[in-house]
């Protein structure tokens, strides 16, 4: 195979460096072309139309790619109409013996390697010779356009693979499997576990929370013990990830132990529910919740918090927007469906299978998320290869 000869994108690019306006040129409203300011704030959104201007200085035809040459150095889009362009941007549009899509691509797979050239310890950036000296193979132009007709039905091939992972998200696994078991009041093994008959089955008894919990707010005493904060549980999976180290704290603080379920009132919406296996203090954010084990185990009352109908009813309940509290009084009075112990064990532990298997399944689906991502980049530099 015959090497691609190579050319500097000075060479056979127009490149329009941009220039922003005086401000009191531009704002939300006012008429004129959109305008597109590069700045670092902005995250993603930096290369989206931020306001029109009236008076511009440099502009880009449609269909001119746009590089940012400020931090975040080398992202890209296209423009869709003439546009404004600020300095923290660039417009390239490819000389007739460059495809424009072939361009893009090339500068796609290139990303990285231009982020490499940005300095600065403010920020970083890269100047219009920087992208001028950037090389390019240059196969004929029929090549380039055939090139970029492949890489473009591979592209669309792995979005619809990335469609199809992303629709079989397991994020809404456990909260379906949990609206179902309190609907319905069964769960798909509910007979088989039990051994009863569908002409046998029962309703669940049903109690008030208020009856069958206690609210434990026994000040702790104990110095050597470890604390748990709001910042040391995970929302909604309630996984602990703070330390298990003594710490004592000036404040007030709760007791606990393997026997409680610690719930945080602050901000239900989190559904921070924490069943403890060590003794130790928490914040007056979190109650420990004592269950009556005649009538409920402290998993099953960790289930029926978790449930996004009792989380949404709890938020119901809260005054305040900036720090919304669950209104204890009222929960109180919520009535807690209570199958036999016995199943609210069985159920607990299919529950657990399911979370299991549901953190499995999104480890994968992150694994594949990143193998798409390779994919694009390994597609990319084998095209431009020769």
């Amino acid at each position: 195979m015959t090497a691609w000869p190579t050319k500097k994108l000075g060479e056979i690019c127009e490149i329009n460096m941009g220039q922003s306006p005086a401000s009191s040129t531009y704002n939300e409203r006012q008429a004129g072309l959109p305008f597109y300011q590069g700045k670092k704030d902005y995250g993603e959104k930096y290369l989206t139309p931020r306001v029109w201007c009236s008076n511009p200085i440099k502009t880009v035809e449609a269909g001119d790619i746009l590089i940012s040459v400020r931090a975040p150095v080398g992202a890209l889009n296209v423009a869709k109409e003439k546009s404004c362009i600020g300095r923290g941007l660039a417009g390239l549009r490819a000389s007739r013996e460059l495809d424009q899509d072939f361009l893009f691509l090339f500068l796609k797979m290139k990303e990285k390697d231009i982020a490499s050239l940005g300095i600065g310890s403010t920020f970083t950036a890269i100047s219009k010779r920087d992208i001028e000296n950037i090389k390019i193979p240059l196969p004929p132009l029929g090549e380039q356009r055939k090139i970029v007709g492949k890489i473009e039905d591979i592209f669309a091939k792995i979005d619809e693979a990335s469609r199809l992972r992303a629709e079989s998200s397991t994020a809404s696994l456990l909260p379906s499997a949990l609206h179902q078991i309190f609907t319905t009041q069964q769960h798909p093994y509910k007979l088989e576990y039990v051994g009863m008959s569908q002409t046998k089955q029962k309703a669940w008894e049903e109690k008030f929370f208020g009856e069958i919990v206690e609210i434990d707010t026994t000040r702790n005493t104990k110095k050597e013990l470890p604390f748990v904060g709001m910042e040391d549980i995970e929302a909604r999976s309630g996984d602990f990830i703070g330390s298990r180290e003594s710490r004592e704290v000036r404040s007030t603080t709760f007791h606990f132990d393997t026997r409680h379920v610690l719930y945080g009132k602050l901000r239900p919406y989190l559904n921070k529910v924490f069943l403890p296996d060590f003794e130790g203090h928490c914040t007056t954010e979190f109650l420990p919740l004592l269950p009556k084990r005649e009538f409920l185990t402290r998993e099953w009352l960790a289930v029926w918090l978790r449930c996004g109908d009792t989380v949404n009813d709890i938020m119901a309940t809260t005054t305040g927007t900036r720090m919304p509290r669950a209104n204890m009084n009222k929960v109180k009075k919520f009535k807690i469906p209570l199958p036999p112990v016995a199943e609210q064990k069985k159920i607990v532990e299919y529950l657990d299978s399911l979370s299991a298997k549901a953190r499995a399944l999104q480890s994968l689906q992150q694994e594949t998320k990143n193998d798409f991502s390779a994919l694009r980049q390994s597609l990319l530099s084998q095209a431009f290869s020769g």
